[in-house]
Parts: structure tokens; sequence; C-alpha cells
């Protein structure tokens, strides 16, 4: 019996350690997956930040999105796709001359590429998009849409760009965690450029407080007073816009979301108003 208990002893001593180097192994696992999610994000976000500065400093003039016909083109592996992008617009560049440029691709959830780009200086012939029933032009927020002949490797529609501000805006939205851990994008760029685009000029100034005195934020985050009913602003959020799919974003960086907070009655009735 006495054997059996020390046997028995000696067995939770040495699975003590164990059990622990394995809890810590875990939380080290988990750490590291956070670790990575953050550096996605990062990374995502350093990515959009240079696009809508890109965006902003150049005279883009159209709008393209171009896909990709599986019968042609493996659309589903992104080196494929990018090298058979990228061969495109040398071509493009053959045939009418040097032309600013910026594509980034768009995972779509069935695991196929397509790209979204914009183009300054470069004018192919453009077929006005038509619905095949109809016949009638297809427009989108009164602009009409084209179909460009020149890209044989799937379905293309190109449109003039008329706010430099929401087509980086639009564009930026495809840059998501998704197309940043695509497998076969592993240590490929996320977009493509062309060479000598200008970069936006950013100058930093100190400004008194009276500057801003006369300045309305657009949104404002904060709490009613239970006391005198009175709104106490907590939050001042400069510059926001709504996207086309109404989502409210800063023009500029950082991009911040604010929750409100709302005060409860002391019964708990969160519509209470004095």
């Amino acid at each position: 019996m006495t054997y059996t208990q020390d046997k028995l002893n000696r067995e939770n001593r040495i699975r003590a350690p164990a059990e622990q180097n394995i809890s810590k192994l875990i939380s080290k696992r988990i750490e590291d997956d956070e670790r990575r999610k953050q550096r996605i994000l990062e990374q995502a976000y350093r990515i959009k930040r240079k696009i809508k500065y890109y965006c902003q400093a150049n005279d883009f003039d159209l709008f393209w999105t171009l896909t990709l016909n599986d019968e042609k083109v493996n659309a589903k592996n992104y080196e494929y796709s990018r090298k058979n992008l990228q061969a495109w617009l040398k071509y493009q560049r053959e045939k009418y001359g040097k032309f600013d440029f910026l594509f980034l691709p768009e995972l779509h959830k069935s695991g196929r590429i397509h790209f979204h780009g914009v183009t300054g200086g470069l004018y192919p012939p453009l077929i006005e998009s038509r619905y095949p029933r109809s016949n009638r032009l297809i427009k989108k927020s009164g602009l009409q849409i084209y179909n460009a002949g020149n890209w044989k490797n799937g379905f293309s529609t190109v449109s003039k760009i008329q706010d430099r501000k929401k087509s980086a805006n639009y564009i930026t939205k495809y840059i998501t965690k998704e197309l940043i851990e695509i497998p076969s994008a592993f240590h490929q760029p996320r977009y493509f450029v062309s060479r000598g685009l200008k970069q936006p000029e950013i100058s930093l100034r100190l400004l008194p407080d009276d500057y801003f005195k006369g300045f309305k934020p657009s949104f404002v985050a904060g709490n009613r007073s239970l006391a005198s009913n009175e709104f106490e602003a907590d939050v001042f959020i400069y510059q926001l816009d709504i996207l086309e799919e109404g989502e409210l974003v800063q023009d500029s960086p950082p991009e911040t979301v604010w929750k409100l907070r709302q005060e409860k009655s002391p019964d708990g009735n969160q519509d209470f108003q004095k």
C-alpha cells in the first residue's frame, strides 16, 4: 500500500510540470496568434494609407475593374493572376505610351482574384456598356460605364473618376485581412504602381486653441447629464465622411470608431430622459 502511494506521488510530481508546460505552450500560441493578427491589421492599414496618398496626389482619371475568365486564367492563384495583370499593363505602355497606374487585387468569397485600379493618361478605345436585352446604356450614379476592348482575359468595366477622395475610399476597402493572408500571395506585393508616382507633401503645424473655436466637428460623442439634462461632449471627431455603403470613416488616418455610451436612469431604463 505504501509503495503504491509513493508511486502515485512520484507520478503526480512528474505530471504537474508537464501540465504546466502544456498550459504555457497554449498561452504562448494564443499570444503569437494575437501578435500575428495585429501585424496583419497594421500591414493592411499601411497599405490603405499609402494607396490613399497615391490617389489624392496623382491625376488619375479612369477607374478600372478587371476580372479573370477561369477558362483563360487560373484566378485562384495569386501569383499567376498578378503576372497576368502586369503583363497586360506592360503591353498597354508599349502600345499607348507611358501612363500612371495603381492596381490592387480583390479576393472574392469563392477564392478567385480580380483587380481594381486607377490610371492617368491611358486612353484606349472604350465601348459604352449596355444591357443585353434592352440595349440601354448602363450608368452608375449618373456616370456612363464602359467596357475595355483591350482587356482580353475576362470581363471589364471602366468609369471616369469624378472625385479623387471617393475613388480612394472605394478602392481601399478591398484591402482585407483575407487578402493579406492568402497563401499564394506570400512574400508578394499586395498592390502594383507605376514608377514615378507623386508622393503627397505633408506638413505639420502647431496651431493655437483659438484656431479651432470656429471649427465645427462632424461628429461628437459624449453623455447626457442626468442632473442637468445637458449634453456633455467627450470626443470631437473631425473630417468624418460617409461612404456609398453608409460606413462612417475619417478622411485622414488614423481611422477611428467611437461607441456612444448613454447613462441609465436609477431604475435601469436606458431610454430615461429627465
